[in-house]
C-alpha cells in the first residue's frame, strides 16, 4: 500500500543541454489533469542554462538532481529511477511535451488492467520551433495481440509515452548500459514477462530536431541494438551467434551483406521456432516474415527475377500474402512464362 505522503507517479526527466525546450517540458507536466505526481529532473552536467531555467521553476512536486559531470544516459536513467517513490514511473524526455491528460489516462489504465506492467501511446511529432509536423509516429493503429510479436522487430514505444510499474523494472535490475537503446532493452526484458499495451491515440508530441542523437551515439547505439536483437532470438530458441548478424543486416535493410540462402535460412527458421513456442500469433508472425521476404527479394534480385524466389513454398502461404503483394507476385509470374 502507498504511504499517503507518496506519489502515485513519479515522473523522470533526464536532461543534458536542454535549455531551448525544457522549460515547456516540465510546464507541460506541472498542468496535467492528474496531480498524484512528482516531477524528478535529473540535470547531467548541462554547460547550458539548463540549470538557471530548472531553479527559477518553483513547485513543491519538484526534485531536481543536479550532476556537474556528465555520466551518460544510462547512468542518469537509473539514477533517477533508484531516487523515485511513485509506485508508477512515467517517462519525459525534456526535449518533449506531455498533452494535458496523458497521466490520468494511463494511471487510470493501469489501475484497472493489473497485469499490464508497460504502457505507452502514439505521438505527433513536433520540429524544434514547436509546430506539428506529423499526426501520428506509428502510421498504423497497433493491436493489442500483436504488440509483443512486432516489438520482435522493432520498438513500438514512443519513451516520452511509456509508464511503467516500478516494482516489476526494480526486480529486472532497472536500466542497463546499453544507450542511447536502453529504453527498448528494458521493454524487450518487460515484454518478455508480462503484458504491454500500446494507445494508440496520441498523449504526447514528440520533438524531432538536429540534436536528437549524435553521429557518435547512433554507431554505438547500432551496436546494442543488434545485442538487443540477439537477446530476442535467444528468447524464441534461436542461435543468436548464428543468425545475429543475418537478423540485424535485413531490418537494416541491408540486403547485399549476406547470401540469398542465409537470409531465407534465417526467416524460416524464425517461422518454425515461433511455431513451436507459440510464443508470437502466428499468422501475424509469418505475415511480417513474407513481408520481410518480399521487400527483400525485389530489392536483391529486382523484378525480372523475382517471381520464382517471392513463391517460395518455406515463406509463400495464401493466408499471409496480401492483396497488393499476390497481385505483384502474379504479374511477375505471368511475365516470366510469356519471356
Amino acid at each position: 500500500m502507498q504511504n499517503e505522503n507518496t506519489p502515485e507517479i513519479s515522473v523522470l526527466m533526464v536532461t543534458y543541454n536542454a535549455g531551448d525546450f525544457i522549460k515547456e517540458a516540465v510546464q507541460s507536466i506541472l498542468n496535467q489533469s492528474f496531480q498524484n505526481f512528482e516531477l524528478l529532473i535529473y540535470n547531467d552536467g548541462s554547460t547550458d542554462n539548463t540549470k538557471e531555467i530548472i531553479d527559477n521553476i518553483t513547485d513543491d512536486r519538484i526534485r531536481f538532481i543536479h550532476n556537474e559531470v556528465n555520466k551518460g544516459l544510462y547512468y542518469a536513467r537509473n539514477a533517477c529511477f533508484q531516487a523515485a517513490r511513485g509506485k508508477y514511473i512515467a517517462i519525459l524526455d525534456s526535449d518533449d511535451i506531455a498533452m494535458a491528460d496523458r497521466l490520468k489516462i494511463q494511471y487510470e489504465f493501469m489501475e484497472k488492467n493489473v497485469a499490464v506492467a508497460l504502457c505507452g501511446s502514439n505521438a505527433k511529432i513536433i520540429n524544434s520551433g514547436g509546430d506539428v509536423i506529423s499526426d501520428r509516429l506509428n502510421k498504423r493503429p497497433l493491436k493489442e495481440d500483436i504488440l509483443k510479436a512486432e516489438l520482435f522487430f522493432r520498438n513500438i514505444f514512443v519513451n516520452s509515452s511509456t509508464i511503467f510499474r516500478r516494482d516489476v523494472v526494480n526486480n529486472l535490475g532497472g536500466y542497463r548500459d546499453m544507450a542511447p537503446v536502453e529504453d527498448y532493452d528494458l521493454f524487450v526484458r518487460i515484454a518478455n514477462l508480462h503484458a504491454i499495451y500500446v494507445f494508440n491515440e496520441s498523449y504526447v508530441y514528440y520533438r524531432r530536431h538536429d540534436d536528437n542523437i549524435s553521429k557518435r551515439q547512433q554507431s554505438v547505439g547500432d551496436l546494442h541494438l543488434k545485442e538487443i536483437k540477439k537477446i530476442q532470438l535467444s528468447l524464441l530458441g534461436v542461435d543468436e551467434n548464428k543468425y545475429g548478424d543475418v537478423f540485424d543486416a535485413i531490418l537494416r535493410c541491408e540486403y547485399h551483406q549476406f547470401e540469398v540462402s542465409d537470409y531465407l535460412e534465417l526467416l524460416v527458421t524464425l517461422k518454425k521456432k515461433n511455431r513451436e513456442q507459440k510464443k508470437f500469433p502466428q499468422q501475424y508472425f509469418e505475415r511480417r516474415l513474407f513481408g520481410i521476404w518480399y521487400d527483400f527479394i525485389l530489392a536483391r534480385k529486382g523484378k525480372k527475377y523475382a517471381a520464382p524466389f517471392l513463391r517460395h513454398k518455406e515463406l509463400f502461404d495464401f493466408k499471409v500474402v496480401s492483396w497488393k503483394q499476390l497481385r505483384k507476385i502474379i504479374k511477375l509470374s505471368v511475365k516470366d512464362l510469356l519471356r
